[in-house]
């Protein structure tokens, strides 16, 4: 009976964090969008990867969150079906990693994901309350539990930080924790609040080349920067449907000149900020966004951006200007 109450209470968890992170029902883009009264910046669709969760295939994917790109290979956080689908960059499915379960290895509905340059995959097993790190070709290696005192949380994005090798993690405990790769808590910072510094369920989190940490607060409506000591250092976006305003971001991805591309799952567009945190443009051709559903996590890999949609169970691949 205790082991049915766990998994109805997983479930329950995971759907939690799909609606309040992700699952946000999808909402009608303002006037302003649909006339074609905002500036747009072109990028060229490339690949789709995924087919409908109505098909039956074993490679189908179903309610996606979190995309990784590494060294040639494409990981995809599939999170219903409690694992990670590895494709190679020309959209070919490879294999995948995990499967529904508690023991070491497997997965129970993860949610976030980054695969670093030590050629680790690094996965937020959200429904298990732990950290798992596996290796490129899908062998599990390491992992620890996320706790908050003796409190499970449910972690929900992760990175490994480039310059101090520590991974840092979002929680459902509105805050972001720094361990060292044996799970070892050095710090953490933030609360449940609306002011600079404090999150109200903080989510996709991204480095930038000067090593400051990114993260999509999500109702708060923006994403904040913080240097490594926890200081904040910049905000991006603020509550809104026009362009340049962020209603539910969910994703971040920073390409090679610092601009800011984040994804709102309710606009159902993606817009790019300049690295001063100054609204650049929306991802669409002459003023008309492209067409997404529930775009959520992103990556950027070799001037392409990944962008998940998790409602068509896909993920969209554009090329980015030089």
């Amino acid at each position: 009976m205790q082991h049915r109450q766990r998994i109805k209470n997983n479930c329950i968890g995971f759907i939690s964090n799909l609606c309040l992170l992700f699952f946000v029902a999808t909402g009608s883009a303002s006037a302003e969008i649909t006339a074609g009264k905002i500036k747009t910046q072109t990028a060229h669709k490339v690949l789709q990867l995924g087919v409908t969760a109505d098909d039956n295939s074993k490679q189908a994917l179903q309610l996606p969150s979190d995309i990784a790109v590494h060294a040639g290979k494409i990981y995809v956080v599939d999170g219903s079906h409690h694992r990670i689908m590895v494709y190679d960059l020309k959209g070919k499915f490879l294999f995948h990693i995990g499967s529904k379960g508690e023991q070491p290895g497997q997965l129970n509905y993860p949610v976030g994901i980054d695969v670093s340059t030590d050629n680790r995959v690094y996965v937020a097993d959200s429904g298990n309350h732990r950290i798992q790190i596996f290796s490129d070709k899908g062998v599990f290696l390491s992992g620890f539990n996320v706790k908050n005192n003796k409190e499970e949380i449910r972690p929900i994005d992760l990175i490994r930080h480039s310059r101090t090798g520590n991974i840092i993690v979002s929680g459902s405990n509105h805050r972001l924790m720094i361990y060292t790769p044996k799970g070892k808590l050095l710090k953490k910072w933030g609360n449940n609040g609306k002011n600079r510094g404090e999150f109200r369920y903080p989510a996709t989190i991204s480095e930038l080349d000067d090593g400051r940490i990114a993260v999509v607060d999500v109702l708060n409506s923006r994403a904040q920067v913080f240097n490594t000591d926890g200081s904040i250092s910049l905000v991006v976006g603020e509550w809104g449907v026009l362009p340049g305003k962020l209603f539910r971001p969910k994703g971040i991805a920073i390409d090679q000149h610092g601009n800011f591309y984040i994804s709102d799952s309710y606009m159902n567009v993606v817009q790019k900020f300049s690295d001063d945190g100054n609204f650049v443009a929306v991802l669409g051709d002459k003023g008309k966004p492209y067409d997404m559903l529930t775009p959520v996590g992103m990556t950027i890999y070799k001037n392409r951006l990944y962008v998940v949609e998790m409602k068509k169970h896909r993920v969209s691949v554009y090329q980015l200007g030089r």
